[in-house]
């Protein structure tokens, strides 16, 4: 089976990285290859050409790839590179899974049915994603099959030892480090993250926090020194060995954004593989991941910051809920059936006839409504602090669809001006 994966951008980030290893762990009769809508970095690019796997860039070898493809499957969040592409082009006759990798309750994030009528069938990473309710009438209006969980599986370096390696303060009383690790930005992280921190540090001094992960970290190096935390909160930035980090932490704190578009979160899995023990808001997929008696499940920053210092204050403590996290996703069932799921998934897609796509030819600027289903995050009677908290994440949307429209109005003009030089 030729499965034709497409994109907005090859990166080191997660859905990517996700991508990755659904190729290379997908069934030995997959061929798969990934179309980069977004012309990726050389060294992105090279990470999937070096497993086998061939990357073709650009909408027009996109669109020239789909003819030789059994299944074209779209790796979507919302964002107008995709949507573009689905709605606009005209595509060969063909058959379209799409693949969430966005929870359809974050604000911006649920498809809406005119973009589901586009296609054959839809997967998600989590099974509260498919149970957001405007989906689901979506997907029925538009024709589809329940969704099914194709769930993003994370995995630690051969080098990390079963149950993780010794870490720091572990055992001789001395330092306890916290940490976190993913996109370090407000989209991402909760707003009080560094307050959390500054109150657990000025109860247990002994307490360092580390924050791994690229993101606008010179203005929360800022936001540290304003709060007087010094060298206690440290900014690392990308981190190539993500096991390597989390085996020196005592303690994983991932406190996301209420409205967080987060769904199988991959550096949660991980802390929960090494057997760290975690702290948490569950929002988002962190509900499908965490339960209470795997993670301290926490509502609001001061729940966290009680969280975490009953963590500091307690090495067995510690250990019980490291071991209960590592057994939690050991035995997680979406975890070990993802590659059933996704054959079952891909099986319904190829029993529905192939059709061409004819573009639809919805305006630039009209393609967010059209795609688009607002109501899947309702917003009435939001406080103004829930109002901040929704806006920091619909950002993620709002930003890329701005830049892509941009982008178009500089083209068209620079076109335009290439046009009137020739005419002249």
């Amino acid at each position: 089976m030729k499965v034709l994966h497409v994109i907005k951008e090859l990166t080191n980030g997660g859905a990517s990285m996700g991508l990755l290893r659904m190729c290379v762990g997908s069934p030995p009769d997959v061929n798969p290859t990934i179309a980069s809508l977004v012309p990726p970095r050389p060294e992105h690019r090279s990470t999937f050409e070096r497993e086998g796997i061939e990357v073709v860039a650009g909408v027009e070898a996109a669109r020239s790839a789909t003819a030789d493809a059994d299944i074209l499957q779209v790796e979507w969040w919302n964002n107008p590179y995709v949507n573009d592409f689905l709605v606009n082009t005209d595509l060969p006759a063909s058959r379209i899974l799409l693949h969430s990798r966005g929870h359809f309750d974050a604000p911006q994030m649920c498809p809406s049915e005119r973009l589901l009528s586009r296609i054959d069938g839809c997967t998600v990473t989590v099974p509260s994603a498919a149970g957001n309710p405007h989906f689901d009438r979506n997907r029925l209006l538009a024709g589809l099959p329940p969704a099914r969980c194709v769930f993003s599986e994370a995995g630690l370096s051969r080098s990390t030892p079963p149950g993780g390696a010794p870490r720091a303060g572990k055992g001789d009383g001395s330092r306890i480090t916290v940490g976190y690790l993913g996109t370090v930005e407000p989209i991402k992280m909760h707003a009080a993250m560094l307050e959390i921190a500054a109150r657990v540090i000025h109860v247990a001094p002994e307490v360092d926090f580390e924050f791994a992960g690229e993101g606008s970290l010179d203005a929360y190096r800022a936001e540290a020194d304003r709060l007087g935390l010094g060298q206690r909160v440290r900014f690392l930035g990308f981190q190539s060995d993500p096991a390597a980090f989390l085996n020196r932490l005592d303690i994983f704190c991932y406190p996301l954004n209420p409205y967080t578009y987060a769904t199988s979160e991959k550096a949660l899995q991980e802390a929960m593989l090494t057997g760290l023990p975690c702290v948490a808001f569950p929002v988002g997929g962190v509900r499908d991941l965490l339960t209470p008696d795997s993670a301290l499940l926490v509502q609001t920053p001061q729940q966290c910051v009680d969280a975490c210092l009953k963590l500091v204050r307690s090495r067995d403590l510690r250990r019980v809920y490291g071991e209960r996290a590592r057994l939690r996703i050991d035995s997680l069932t979406e975890r070990r059936e993802w590659r059933a799921e996704l054959t079952r998934a891909r099986t319904e897609v190829m029993s529905r006839p192939l059709r061409p796509r004819l573009g639809l030819r919805v305006r630039p600027e009209d393609l967010f409504d059209f795609c688009t289903d607002r109501r899947a995050c309702p917003t009435e009677g939001l406080s103004p602090e829930q109002r901040a908290d929704l806006a920091r994440v619909a950002a993620f949307v709002d930003d890329d669809y701005a830049k892509w429209l941009d982008s178009r109005a500089e083209s068209s003009h620079s076109t335009s001006n290439s046009t009137e030089r020739i005419t002249s």
